[in-house]
Protein backbone atom coordinates (compact mmCIF):
# COMPACT_ATOMS: atom_id res chain seq x y z
CA UNK A 1 0.00 0.00 0.00
CA UNK A 2 1.90 3.64 -1.06
CA UNK A 3 2.06 6.10 1.54
CA UNK A 4 -0.68 8.87 1.59
CA UNK A 5 1.85 11.24 1.47
CA UNK A 6 3.12 10.11 -1.72
CA UNK A 7 0.50 9.49 -3.14
CA UNK A 8 -0.32 12.93 -2.57
CA UNK A 9 2.39 14.07 -3.98
CA UNK A 10 1.56 12.49 -6.90
CA UNK A 11 -1.40 13.80 -7.55
CA UNK A 12 -0.12 17.30 -7.13
CA UNK A 13 2.72 16.60 -9.31
CA UNK A 14 -0.24 15.62 -12.32
CA UNK A 15 -1.85 19.08 -11.29
CA UNK A 16 1.01 21.23 -11.35
CA UNK A 17 1.34 19.53 -14.80
CA UNK A 18 -1.19 20.36 -16.15
CA UNK A 19 -0.33 24.56 -16.09
CA UNK A 20 -3.39 25.75 -15.09
CA UNK A 21 -3.20 29.95 -14.47
CA UNK A 22 -5.85 31.89 -15.00
CA UNK A 23 -5.93 35.24 -15.74
CA UNK A 24 -2.59 36.31 -16.39
CA UNK A 25 -1.23 39.67 -15.10
CA UNK A 26 1.93 41.09 -14.04
CA UNK A 27 2.84 40.71 -10.15
CA UNK A 28 4.99 43.89 -10.26
CA UNK A 29 2.52 46.45 -12.12
CA UNK A 30 -0.93 44.44 -12.21
CA UNK A 31 -0.80 44.61 -15.85
CA UNK A 32 -2.88 42.81 -18.14
CA UNK A 33 -2.52 43.86 -21.45
CA UNK A 34 0.72 43.65 -23.24
CA UNK A 35 1.77 40.65 -21.72
CA UNK A 36 3.84 38.42 -23.76
CA UNK A 37 5.51 34.51 -23.82
CA UNK A 38 8.71 34.66 -22.84
CA UNK A 39 10.02 31.39 -22.32
CA UNK A 40 10.68 28.69 -19.84
CA UNK A 41 12.20 27.47 -16.64
CA UNK A 42 11.75 24.14 -15.17
CA UNK A 43 11.18 23.58 -11.65
CA UNK A 44 11.28 20.50 -9.44
CA UNK A 45 7.92 18.61 -8.45
CA UNK A 46 6.62 17.83 -5.44
CA UNK A 47 8.67 14.34 -4.99
CA UNK A 48 11.89 15.90 -5.92
CA UNK A 49 12.58 13.50 -8.58
CA UNK A 50 10.41 15.69 -11.56
CA UNK A 51 10.85 18.71 -13.39
CA UNK A 52 8.04 20.73 -14.63
CA UNK A 53 7.85 23.73 -16.89
CA UNK A 54 7.16 26.93 -15.85
CA UNK A 55 6.03 29.49 -18.08
CA UNK A 56 7.77 32.79 -18.15
CA UNK A 57 5.87 35.99 -19.15
CA UNK A 58 7.03 39.59 -20.12
CA UNK A 59 5.10 42.49 -19.12
CA UNK A 60 5.74 45.28 -22.06
CA UNK A 61 3.81 48.11 -19.79
CA UNK A 62 6.12 50.89 -20.78
CA UNK A 63 7.40 51.69 -17.03
CA UNK A 64 7.47 48.41 -15.82
CA UNK A 65 9.44 46.30 -18.78
CA UNK A 66 9.89 43.03 -16.15
CA UNK A 67 9.42 39.31 -16.33
CA UNK A 68 7.09 37.67 -14.13
CA UNK A 69 6.17 33.58 -13.93
CA UNK A 70 2.28 32.54 -12.78
CA UNK A 71 2.81 29.05 -10.64
CA UNK A 72 0.56 26.61 -11.27
CA UNK A 73 -1.63 25.69 -8.75
CA UNK A 74 -0.64 24.77 -5.75
CA UNK A 75 2.93 25.83 -5.54
CA UNK A 76 3.84 28.68 -4.12
CA UNK A 77 6.74 31.30 -5.04
CA UNK A 78 10.47 31.21 -2.69
CA UNK A 79 9.06 28.12 -1.19
CA UNK A 80 9.48 24.40 -1.90
CA UNK A 81 6.48 23.54 0.27
CA UNK A 82 3.05 23.99 -1.21
CA UNK A 83 0.08 26.19 0.28
CA UNK A 84 -1.46 21.94 1.00
CA UNK A 85 1.44 20.98 2.76
CA UNK A 86 1.44 24.40 4.78
CA UNK A 87 -2.12 24.01 5.69
CA UNK A 88 -1.72 20.60 6.99
CA UNK A 89 1.44 21.37 8.97
CA UNK A 90 -0.31 24.73 10.64
CA UNK A 91 -3.09 22.75 11.61
CA UNK A 92 -1.12 19.19 13.01
CA UNK A 93 0.96 22.23 15.03
CA UNK A 94 -2.29 24.16 16.07
CA UNK A 95 -2.93 20.52 17.56
CA UNK A 96 0.02 20.71 19.69
CA UNK A 97 1.95 17.80 18.06
CA UNK A 98 5.55 17.64 18.94
CA UNK A 99 7.82 18.75 16.08
CA UNK A 100 8.84 15.14 15.69
CA UNK A 101 5.05 13.79 15.24
CA UNK A 102 4.83 16.51 12.75
CA UNK A 103 7.81 15.51 10.49
CA UNK A 104 6.20 11.65 10.70
CA UNK A 105 2.99 12.60 9.68
CA UNK A 106 4.48 15.18 6.95
CA UNK A 107 7.27 12.88 5.66
CA UNK A 108 9.56 16.26 6.22
CA UNK A 109 13.07 16.51 7.88
CA UNK A 110 12.92 18.51 11.00
CA UNK A 111 14.70 21.60 9.64
CA UNK A 112 12.03 21.99 6.98
CA UNK A 113 9.57 21.84 9.85
CA UNK A 114 10.69 23.92 12.28
CA UNK A 115 11.90 27.04 9.27
CA UNK A 116 8.25 26.33 8.09
CA UNK A 117 6.59 26.66 11.73
CA UNK A 118 8.77 30.10 12.16
CA UNK A 119 8.10 31.60 8.58
CA UNK A 120 4.25 30.58 7.96
CA UNK A 121 1.97 30.42 11.27
CA UNK A 122 0.24 33.79 10.28
CA UNK A 123 -0.42 32.24 7.04
CA UNK A 124 -3.75 30.64 7.82
CA UNK A 125 -4.79 34.17 9.72
CA UNK A 126 -3.94 35.54 6.63
CA UNK A 127 -6.19 33.74 4.38
CA UNK A 128 -8.79 34.43 6.26
CA UNK A 129 -8.81 37.89 6.27
CA UNK A 130 -8.28 37.99 2.46
CA UNK A 131 -10.82 35.80 2.43
CA UNK A 132 -13.31 38.47 3.67
CA UNK A 133 -11.93 41.15 1.33
CA UNK A 134 -13.31 42.28 -1.93
CA UNK A 135 -12.98 40.68 -4.31
CA UNK A 136 -13.46 37.55 -2.67
CA UNK A 137 -11.03 35.04 -4.13
CA UNK A 138 -12.53 32.24 -1.76
CA UNK A 139 -11.62 30.57 1.94
CA UNK A 140 -9.09 28.76 0.19
CA UNK A 141 -7.54 29.75 -3.42
CA UNK A 142 -7.71 25.88 -3.68
CA UNK A 143 -11.49 25.68 -4.29
CA UNK A 144 -11.21 27.64 -8.06
CA UNK A 145 -7.35 27.37 -8.62
CA UNK A 146 -7.66 28.42 -12.27
CA UNK A 147 -9.72 31.13 -11.27
CA UNK A 148 -8.10 32.88 -8.44
CA UNK A 149 -4.50 30.76 -8.33
CA UNK A 150 -2.31 33.92 -10.00
CA UNK A 151 -4.90 36.71 -7.25
CA UNK A 152 -3.38 34.75 -4.54
CA UNK A 153 0.11 33.88 -5.32
CA UNK A 154 0.81 37.45 -6.02
CA UNK A 155 -0.88 38.98 -2.72
CA UNK A 156 0.89 36.23 -1.24
CA UNK A 157 4.28 37.65 -2.46
CA UNK A 158 3.34 40.95 -1.49
CA UNK A 159 2.14 39.66 2.20
CA UNK A 160 5.74 37.17 3.10
CA UNK A 161 8.01 38.73 0.68
CA UNK A 162 7.55 42.25 0.58
CA UNK A 163 11.17 43.49 -0.05
CA UNK A 164 11.63 41.12 -2.67
CA UNK A 165 9.15 42.45 -5.08
CA UNK A 166 9.57 46.17 -3.89
CA UNK A 167 6.05 46.69 -1.61
CA UNK A 168 7.65 47.32 1.51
Amino acid sequence: MPHPVLTILLVLNKIAKENQTGPIACHWCNNQVNIIKYGTYERYGFSGQELIKIQRYLCKHDQCRRTFSILPHPFLRITRLTLCMLTALIQLMDQQLATAEICRRLCLTRSIVDGAIKKWHGLLDWIDQEAKATPVWAPSPCIDPPGHWSDFIRMFAMKFYPKRYGYA
